[in-house]
């Protein structure tokens, strides 16, 4: 049976097609780019199936396809592509920048060296792409902040800097979050619509007919099977209200 589900879903990343047609078939890509262990997988699996991941495990690239039916009939195809935080992969980074239509690149704020590498894919970004594209900063694992508080410590960096450097000096969309509390997330993609300079209408009474979540999203199954699912990864439609 489905149910409410207390979710923001958003229906575009940007679109081709006038705003007043009907029936549009839409489909978008967003690269989430980021350090090793940072937690770009652990964003994208709460945001697409209210999981969060407790094991680490290396990516290399994971797609996932989710699709959305809109109030007016129109479809939304969402395509995120969760890329190797490793450096092994320049091949793979460079053909994901060149056809993104946004990214989202994370940063751990316990970790400064994740938020200088950053820096380094904004710069091979903008590099190799004219014109620039929307990229929304995200400064993961704010749960921490408390702990380092007990701890007589404080960030690396301060959200003060971090925040002025993408929003001002960048000009990019920043957003705080925690994958592991769930909290924030949301605003990572609604952040991504701002931007892009989208309208949008996001709703939070969102019914699932079925919500599907892949073997190797919940550490279950083969290894055969999640790796074949890495690549074939389709989540249900879900009706936006």
């Amino acid at each position: 049976m489905p149910g409410p589900c207390e979710r923001l879903r958003l229906p575009s990343v940007g679109s081709s097609e006038p705003s007043g047609s009907s029936l549009q078939k839409e489909q978008h890509k967003v690269v989430v780019m980021g350090a090793a262990r940072v937690g770009k997988s652990s964003i994208i699996a709460q945001f697409l199936y209210d999981k969060y991941l407790e094991k680490y495990r290396e990516t290399v690239e994971e797609f996932h396809h989710a699709e959305y039916s809109l109030p007016d009939g129109a479809s939304l195809t969402l395509d995120i592509l969760d890329t190797s935080g490793a450096f092994s992969f320049p091949a793979m980074r460079a053909l994901s920048i060149k056809k993104a239509n946004a990214f989202i690149l994370v940063f751990a704020i316990d970790d400064a060296r994740s938020w200088e590498e950053v820096a380094n894919l904004r710069q091979q970004i903008l590099e190799a792409r004219e014109p620039r594209v929307p990229i929304v900063v995200v400064g993961n694992k704010v749960d921490l902040d408390e702990a380092l508080e007990n701890q007589g410590q404080a960030r690396p960096i301060k959200r003060e800097i971090t925040e002025t450097t993408a929003r001002l000096d960048w000009e990019c969309g920043y957003i705080e979050c925690s994958a592991k509390g769930n909290e924030g997330i949301i605003d990572v993609f609604k952040e991504l619509l701002n931007v892009s300079k989208v309208r949008y209408n996001l709703s939070p009474a969102v019914r699932r007919r079925r919500q599907s979540l892949p073997n190797y999203v919940g550490g279950g199954g083969s290894s055969s099977a999640a790796a074949k699912a890495k690549h074939m990864l389709k989540r249900n439609s879900c009706a936006v209200a």
